[in-house]
């Protein structure tokens, strides 16, 4: 059953995110950045968090200052079919996880720093760079990340810094940020060449980021981080076993995948998020970093910025609204 409907308070929502200035623009004025309507919905979603007896903590934060429609752009639909031969047993998928594997019971995997997508929707496109930048990570010897005794996330070290940008408007599918997918067909060196593919992601530097529909403009002779080889975890459209989720991010470092972020996702500031709504679609990416059996629970990297959440991550149920669903991994070799 969908737990606390949101839609009872959606007009007095609308009307505080209309009113909410942007972050810079209030620091510039020397005001809180934030409109007074949403202390008021935090504190019904704190009310009720407390009667359900949920483990998780809320407050305002930047995201909040925008539509959950502008920020969660994951869109299944447009799955190119030709992704089906990334599933296990696909001729582009030779990795099968080792369910028997002897696994920890809690692991922090390897992964770069969390940042911020903006008002646009481009979740898909910071999920595809996210896990490419860990693949890098992880391929080039980095340490693992770390979460310290106050419970502060850590990512591992030196990172390449790739450009969303380039995947948002240059991809061959016409995705940007009214939605798209997982992209890392267009980084793959074997497609390069057809209109739209690229031997790799460019660096953030030759092509920043401006969350916007801006045209395609990756400069010549640029570097290229390649994604060499990837796939899912599971079905494209499945939610793979806890198990399988933990192999591919100990192998790997990291998992993409996507989740259902409501209200309550959207004003999570700690604690471990519990399943607000285990019945709509999912329409998030994410990456998934690493898991703590104790908590029962995934390390989620988001793309929101570091002021969302902690640091910009967040400790999620195992089972809470899809999570892990269509989770796919990158290899840079």
């Amino acid at each position: 059953m969908k737990s606390f409907a949101l839609s009872a308070h959606l007009p007095l929502l609308l009307l505080a995110l209309a009113a909410a200035p942007s972050p810079a623009t209030a620091a510039a004025a020397g005001s809180h950045p934030y409109a007074p309507q949403l202390s008021q919905e935090v504190e019904r979603m704190r009310n009720d968090i407390l009667a359900r007896g949920w483990q998780f903590q809320v407050g305002v934060n930047p995201a909040m200052q925008y539509r959950l429609d502008r920020l969660c752009g994951f869109k299944p639909e447009l799955k190119p079919s030709a992704f089906a031969a990334h599933e296990p047993g696909g001729f582009a998928n030779y990795t099968v996880e080792d369910p028997g594997l002897d696994l920890p019971k809690s692991y922090i995997g390897i992964f770069s720093s969390v940042k911020d997508q903006g008002q646009c929707g481009s979740c898909w496109a910071f999920s595809t760079i996210g896990s490419l930048e860990g693949a890098y990570l992880k391929a080039h010897g980095a340490a693992n990340g770390s979460v310290d005794g106050n419970g502060d996330v850590h990512t591992s070290g030196a990172e390449p810094f790739l450009s969303e940008q380039q995947v948002v408007s240059c991809n061959p599918w016409g995705w940007g940020c009214g939605g798209g997918n997982f992209a890392f067909d267009m980084l793959v060196p074997a497609n390069a060449g057809s209109q739209g593919y690229y031997p790799g992601a460019v660096p953030s530097a030759a092509f920043p980021y401006v969350a916007a529909d801006a045209a395609c403009a990756v400069p010549a002779h640029s570097t290229y981080t390649p994604v060499d080889h990837w796939g899912y975890v599971g079905s494209s459209d499945s939610i793979p076993s806890v198990t399988a989720i933990k192999a591919a991010i100990y192998k790997h470092g990291g998992v993409s995948a996507c989740v259902y972020a409501d209200g309550y996702f959207q004003a999570y500031t700690g604690g471990v998020f519990g399943n607000t709504d285990s019945s709509s679609p999912i329409d998030h990416a994410i990456l998934l970093v690493g898991w703590d059996d104790a908590k029962g629970a995934w390390l989620l990297k988001n793309s929101w910025g570091p002021s969302w959440g902690v640091d910009g991550f967040m400790w999620i149920d195992y089972h809470a609204n899809s999570v892990g669903t269509s989770a796919a991994w990158a290899e840079e070799n």
